[in-house]
């Protein structure tokens, strides 16, 4: 069986596309369960049978740190973990996130029993070069990101893995998933970006030709309204990426502050083409926007 977990934070933004996505291109045994933290599911939305509601608002630890890594984490050990078996395939997601062809999920479970050519693989993940950060050593370019990332329960569980920020070079928690995948020596397998035509050089890609990702899916909506470990609260809209700054670095050797103050022009192009792409998506009833635009499909 698949389980899907996925987190909706701070907007509604993604609630319909995500689910008309997963339900046109998703078929056989599968479960999706659906995080909402500081966040409700609109009223005129249906969960399907097999969709189970996460409320983090109800649940989560008051003292908890406001880090899409650790609500990740907080779901599947507190709702997801009791409920699968051993060989049931976990998939974390992205709530900007979502499927974009048929037999996605039997491809998956065909990559963990026979594999490529480099025979079976234990964890899939998205390897996104495009984006990588100003403070990125090469030994984690690329790493598993969050947006994307399934394996089965028996190879989580086994080998103590975990997203999170373990060491002090551990810029993102993709970097910790790393390490953690290196010392139990599994089998990671990337897909790469696959594209056919792009509206911009991070967001709006498609890996694998199955998994789409929009990417600045929530910040550029809602910015950062609540405080996290590396930033503070704001509800500016935050569209930009770790390219975006890496490089620009002649214009200074600034982080996400400074670049802010210095190419306001460069978040509000980015803002722009990102409102565009968006909206196609809102109106997107059939769920054939993406693999017609960025695919070539017919």
């Amino acid at each position: 069986m698949i389980h899907i977990v996925t987190l909706h934070f701070g907007t509604q933004a993604w609630f319909d596309i995500q689910k008309r996505y997963i339900t046109k291109y998703t078929t056989g045994d599968y479960k999706v369960w659906i995080g909402t933290y500081r966040n409700e599911i609109p009223e005129d939305f249906d969960l399907p049978d097999n969709w189970q509601h996460m409320d983090l608002d109800k649940d989560y630890p008051s003292d908890g740190i406001n880090e899409h890594y650790a609500q990740t984490e907080f779901m599947y050990s507190n709702y997801l973990r009791d409920e699968m078996k051993d060989d049931d395939v976990l998939i974390f997601m992205d709530s900007d996130a979502f499927p974009v062809t048929d037999k996605w999920t039997q491809k998956i479970q065909n990559l963990f029993e026979s594999g490529s050519e480099d025979g079976p693989c234990d964890v899939l993940g998205i390897a996104q070069p495009e984006n990588k950060g100003i403070a990125a050593t090469d030994d984690y370019d690329p790493y598993p990101d969050l947006c994307f990332f399934a394996t089965t329960k028996k190879v989580w569980e086994d080998n103590n893995l975990e997203w999170g920020l373990f060491l002090p070079k551990h810029q993102n928690p993709g970097f910790g998933m790393l390490d953690r995948i290196k010392a139990a020596d599994l089998a990671l397998m990337y897909i790469q970006r696959t594209n056919s035509f792009e509206a911009n050089s991070v967001m709006f890609g498609v890996y694998g030709d199955m998994i789409y990702h929009q990417h600045c899916g929530s910040r550029a909506i809602i910015g950062r309204p609540l405080a996290t470990n590396k930033a503070k609260a704001m509800n500016k809209r935050q569209c930009y990426t770790g390219r975006d700054l890496s490089y620009r670095l002649s214009l200074g050797n600034f982080f996400e502050v400074e670049f802010e103050d210095v190419c306001p022009d460069i978040i509000e192009t980015n803002t722009a083409i990102f409102d565009i792409i968006y909206e196609r998506l809102v109106k997107d009833a059939d769920a054939n926007f993406v693999p017609r635009y960025f695919l070539g499909r017919p």
